[in-house]
């Protein structure tokens, strides 16, 4: 929703009379672009274009600052109502989470005609999302952390980039969190991939091109408390990851993901932040019909790598997601997701509202999700500067976790807002 302001004046000649002739100021005034909100937000944070500037050179072509928000709020609606909700301290029910899901800042330069420089970081010490210790609720912060360092280099028809950055392999994981369309990603999807962390990739570098593909190495990581973390680390050895995808009719595409992880047995407990299996696979389908969106994809993962006694049974785990979405109106975005889950005491909900504020496990057999949301684009032509989001999920766990509780079944109502600059 652009903010559009008037053109300047006219001229007081050209009130008066509507016949008399304009002079060539009141024309330019009366040309003059009208200013745009959403325009200025768009391009607020770039700095430096040597060709928009006109000051074109071979070494410096762009310079970007780089800025990411989201703030949301989680309320949880479990079956069996306040007696599966956790209490705090005082004895009243904490059915909540409000919290800065997100905040990052960063820069990006583009250099020698060839190469993109990038780094980004988590900001620290902001309000972040509660948990309980010993029965007490406790406020976390989030972490002052590096999220990504690396160099790109685009040399046609392949692109490399090194440093620490996502192994972007999953369709909803692969989506930016900046343009991810539900306010959290599937449960399965969170379970099986990766931490960004540092690795050297390559890449087709033409996007659209009939087929594509991706393959990388990456460190396993290991999170110490560094600022650096996953720290660069090759005591977990790596994992591997390869993605081919295919062109098909009506602007859709075909996409087919594995990984490997080397993961040294033992090391499980140790910070791992490598894929949540051994072997990883998945089968993405996207497509656009005008205002219709769908993505559909199949996982599973083999060899599970448990941080969790409550897992202690779980070897393989298999899923399946759909989610179409449709645009109401150019600021209105309608999305629909269903998520179904298995493996023996294998599947995790979110940790983040569902294991911290209800007294249901975290882990179940079976676990199938309906996901109803709400999107609005505050700037349809650049719609992940911002946007505001509301989203309603049912989850419905079946079987045990190793020590015989049961997970979670119940609602989640969430909002947030995000912004990306």
């Amino acid at each position: 929703m652009a903010l559009v302001l008037g053109a300047a004046p006219l001229s007081l000649a050209s009130q008066t009379n509507a016949a008399a002739p304009q002079s060539p100021a009141a024309d330019a005034a009366v040309s003059k672009p009208a200013f745009s909100a959403c325009d200025w937000a768009k391009n607020a944070l770039k700095l430096f274009n040597a060709k928009r500037d006109g000051a074109e050179n071979p070494w410096i072509q762009e310079f970007n600052l780089k800025f990411r928000a989201q703030y949301q709020l989680g309320i949880l609606d479990p079956a069996g109502g306040s007696d599966r909700i956790k209490e705090d301290a005082a004895g009243k029910d904490r059915a909540h989470n409000d919290e800065w899901r997100r905040f990052r800042l960063g820069a990006e330069a583009k250099v020698l005609n060839h190469f993109t420089l990038f780094a980004n970081f988590n900001i620290g010490g902001l309000d972040s999302s509660e948990k309980v210790t010993d029965g007490i609720w406790q406020e976390g912060q989030t972490d002052g952390v590096l999220d990504e360092l690396f160099i790109r280099g685009k040399f046609e028809p392949v692109t490399f980039t090194l440093g620490k950055h996502k192994p972007a392999f999953i369709g909803e994981y692969r989506t930016s969190s900046a343009k991810i369309i539900t306010i959290e990603r599937s449960a399965l999807v969170n379970q099986l991939t990766a931490e960004k962390t540092w690795g050297l990739s390559f890449k087709n570098s033409d996007d659209k091109a009939t087929f594509g593909w991706e393959a990388g190495v990456w460190m396993n990581g290991l999170h110490d408390g560094t600022w650096a973390e996953p720290v660069f680390s090759s005591a977990d050895n790596a994992m591997v990851g390869l993605s081919l995808n295919y062109e098909l009719k009506n602007n859709g595409r075909l996409y087919l993901d594995y990984m490997h992880s080397f993961v040294r047995e033992g090391r499980e407990q140790a910070g791992y932040e490598g894929p949540g299996a051994r072997d990883v696979l998945a089968l993405t389908w996207q497509a656009k019909y005008g205002k219709f969106h769908i993505m559909t994809e199949a996982m599973a993962g083999f060899n599970m790598i448990g941080s969790d006694g409550k897992m202690a049974g779980s070897e393989n785990v298999y899923g399946l997601t759909v989610m179409p979405s449709y645009f109401l109106t150019d600021h209105v975005e309608a999305v629909f997701r269903y998520q179904i889950a298995s493996g023996s005491n294998g599947i995790q909900s979110d940790k983040r509202y569902y294991a911290t504020n209800s007294t249901y496990s975290q882990v179940s057999d079976l676990l199938q999700g309906f996901y109803f949301g709400l999107n609005y684009y505050v700037c349809p032509k650049s719609p992940d500067t911002m946007k505001f989001m509301l989203g309603a999920e049912y989850l419905n766990s079946a079987g045990l976790d190793a020590e015989g509780n049961k997970g979670y079944t119940g609602w989640s109502f969430t909002s947030a807002v995000r912004m990306n600059f």
